[in-house]
């Protein structure tokens, strides 16, 4: 039998957590410790990562935050904006999950005991390991995903069709003098923001605070392009990607968007080409257009269908709710949380 060992990140294993993250496939910028620390400080949130060992060696990441659900405490993926599943060495391990699930309530005896996890992995193969535990389903989103190594630009430009006029809404910001720069100073970022928040309320997304994007420019400075496109006083609108190098994905983060043009001009396909454009001709291999829920998986999401006209393909995250009391197990059965 192997000998596991789950160990709460401190500043003795950071080391081994950030080499494992970077040594990982699976891994990501959204699960470095840089991040942590600025989601943390962003969101005053506190997140709770803990390291797997199996045998001595780094096996798994599971970044966790606390999350109540009514009266009930217990842990989900650490999601500052993104959700981010477990890193595991081995998703066909049939010990390590049960494990993890069973110190993690373990480590909680002697404080506010759990009354369930919620577990996240890019990988389907990982419940199965679990399925010993009953589970609900849990968040059902993932990413947009567009493998330029597959659909370069010239490629997506040859597939856009004449009756949907992808083209025709590219051009259209060069044939009338749009111009896109690069934010340069904190009154462009003011601007950019103005025009974020006006479109997430539009749409009713999760609106950051000003705070959390200038902390991340100011962070990630070497990761992060933020772009406007405009016409002298006319905003049209911008883009703010951050990149993992390491990893060659570019992420188109935030939107932001004047809906106040006219229907002719629609931003979002400039801006959207333009950073796949340059993401290309920068060495990047993917570009993420973020976050996807399966139930909006239809014709009748714009912007899915949008996402899906330039070639991204949908990356799930699999994700369960474990309850580990039968007060919280009965609630979810009779949807009453």
């Amino acid at each position: 039998m192997a000998d596991y060992r789950l160990e709460q990140l401190n500043s003795e294993n950071a080391a081994e957590w950030e080499e494992f993250n970077a040594s990982s496939t699976e891994g990501s910028i959204f699960h470095s410790l840089k991040w942590k620390q600025l989601a943390e400080s962003c969101s005053g949130i506190s997140c709770r990562y803990f390291l797997l060992f199996k045998d001595d060696e780094m096996a798994g990441l599971f970044p966790f935050i606390d999350h109540k659900i009514h009266l009930f405490h217990g842990l989900v993926p650490a999601n500052n904006p993104m959700s981010i599943h477990a890193v595991l060495r081995d998703h066909t391990d049939p010990d390590a999950m049960p494990y993890v699930i069973q110190e993690l309530q373990n480590l909680h005896r002697d404080q506010k005991k759990l009354s369930f996890i919620g577990i996240s992995t890019s990988r389907e193969e990982t419940l199965g390991t679990i399925a010993a535990y009953p589970q609900f389903p849990y968040a059902g989103d993932g990413d947009m995903v567009l493998d330029l190594t597959e659909n370069p630009p010239e490629k997506i430009w040859n597939s856009f069709s004449k009756k949907k006029g992808q083209r025709k809404f590219i051009r259209r910001f060069e044939k009338h003098g749009f111009e896109l720069t690069e934010v340069q100073t904190d009154e462009d970022l003011r601007l950019f923001y103005e025009y974020y928040e006006a479109n997430i309320r539009h749409i009713k997304g999760t609106l950051h605070p000003f705070s959390f994007i200038a902390d991340m420019r100011d962070a990630l400075s070497d990761d992060v392009r933020i772009t406007l496109l405009s016409k002298g006083p006319v905003f049209a609108g911008g883009m703010f990607q951050l990149h993992d190098k390491p990893r060659k994905i570019s992420y188109q983060f935030f939107l932001a968007l004047n809906r106040g043009l006219p229907n002719t001009y629609h931003a979002t396909y400039f801006l959207d080409w333009e950073g796949i454009v340059w993401a290309w001709e920068n060495g990047y291999e993917k570009v993420s257009f973020g976050t996807e829920y399966s139930n909006d998986l239809n014709g009748n999401n714009p912007r899915y269908v949008m996402k899906k006209d330039f070639g991204a393909q949908f990356k799930p995250i699999y994700s369960r709710i474990i309850p580990l009391s039968r007060l919280f197990s009965m609630g979810v059965k009779l949807k009453n949380l």
